[in-house]
């Protein structure tokens, strides 16, 4: 028997896996914020910021341990606190993408929503799998130092060193 993650390629996984993550907080999100709104009577602002801390602290979680499992290099504080910083990074960008695209479009509130948090979500996976889940390894091995030789930029008759 095949589970549904064997016949899909390698490539595809994580972010498939991230973007399954990435739905389970809406639903987190949701219905923390329900609570928090309706229930416990919080502002509508505060109960969104606390809903999405919980579904970002969830998200975490869920990655940290499924989608992203075999990179766990830092610790998990170190972990905690850039997945946090870099979430709250697409916050800013579905804010941002979705009060431009719902006053200067005219795009329907949800789909220009939809549009939003997509942006956001290509940020929040390309920025984690690069800097929150990188290995120390591939850290390393992106930095190239030049001998003070190569610095060396020609111009019309002298070298500048940069």
């Amino acid at each position: 028997m095949q589970l549904p993650f064997q016949s899909i390629s390698p490539r595809l996984v994580r972010p498939l896996r991230f973007g399954l993550v990435g739905l389970s907080g809406i639903v987190v999100n949701s219905a923390i914020l329900w609570v928090l709104v309706r229930e416990l009577h919080l502002a509508v602002t505060l109960g969104s910021v606390l809903a999405t801390e919980v579904a970002i602290l969830s998200n975490f979680l869920l990655n940290d341990r499924w989608t992203f499992r075999g990179a766990r290099v830092r610790t998990f504080m170190q972990r905690l606190v850039r997945f946090n910083g870099v979430a709250l990074g697409g916050m800013a960008i579905t804010a941002g993408m979705l009060t431009v695209l719902a006053s200067y479009t005219h795009l329907q509130l949800l789909f220009a929503n939809l549009l939003a948090v997509g942006a956001a979500t290509g940020w929040n996976y390309i920025v984690n799998s690069r800097w929150t889940w990188r290995s120390q390894q591939s850290a390393g091995g992106d930095v190239h130092i030049l001998p003070p030789a190569a610095c060396r930029l020609p111009t019309a008759d002298t070298e500048v060193i940069v």
